[in-house]
């Protein structure tokens, strides 16, 4: 197995161990057996399993961003389709990764996490910046897009987009615990919410780049 293979083979693992097991309980032994390797493999890649945590968390960003772009360059239309295409594409990517993502948010929202995850997310951001970057300056350049400030509103959207995942943590143990109309009812908001914000930011002039519907969620929150 070469450097590279087991590399990947480690953040498979880890991958994989982060939608069955709280990531407190995974032990870099138990990240050993799941990926078939020996302790010096490990070690020859990461210091620790908070360090191969954090390759994971960016692994998945740059993933989704290759999703995005993968609908990006397949879609038709002005700026404000290929937008709204985009974010349908992210969203759906992200909902086939909801076990890992789920797992990544409880871990966030652990006490005396909070700077760990601050600078994770604003790397994924950083490298999710260029392709969202472009998306905006292509709808100033047509017309249709009317921002203040490009990058401030490509950091502002993204930052949104990714705090939506709290809300839908928290709509789905709404339904978990039998109140699955208020489950919705809180996403469907956040949507709403959105979809205006999106809009507003990007100072949409004629047609309105659109969220995915709430119907697109309705797997991840009835798997509660």
């Amino acid at each position: 197995m070469s450097a590279e293979d087991r590399r990947t083979a480690i953040l498979d693992a880890a991958t994989g161990l982060l939608s069955t097991h709280p990531w407190e309980e995974v032990t870099v032994a138990l990240l050993l057996e799941a990926a078939g390797i020996s302790k010096g493999g490990f070690y020859h890649h990461f210091t620790s399993k908070d360090d191969v945590l954090a390759a994971v968390l960016l692994r998945l960003s740059d993933a989704c961003t290759a999703a995005g772009q993968t609908v990006y360059d397949r879609s038709e239309g002005d700026a404000v389709a290929r937008f709204t295409a985009y974010l349908a594409g992210t969203t759906r990517w992200e909902l086939g990764q909801a076990d890992k993502i789920m797992g990544v948010i409880r871990i966030a929202l652990m006490e005396g996490n909070e700077t760990i995850f601050l600078g994770l997310e604003q790397e994924a951001r950083r490298r999710a910046t260029p392709l969202m970057r472009r998306l905006v300056t292509e709808g100033v350049a047509e017309g249709v897009f009317d921002v203040i400030d490009i990058d401030m509103t490509v950091d502002l959207l993204q930052h949104a987009w990714r705090m939506r995942w709290v809300v839908l943590a928290q709509a789905r143990r709404r339904c978990a615990r039998g109140d699955p109309e208020g489950g919705r009812a809180m996403l469907e908001e956040r949507l709403r919410l959105e979809e205006l914000m999106t809009n507003r930011l990007l100072g949409c002039r004629e047609t309105a780049v659109r969220m995915p519907a709430s119907g697109e969620f309705s797997d991840f929150l009835n798997s509660a």
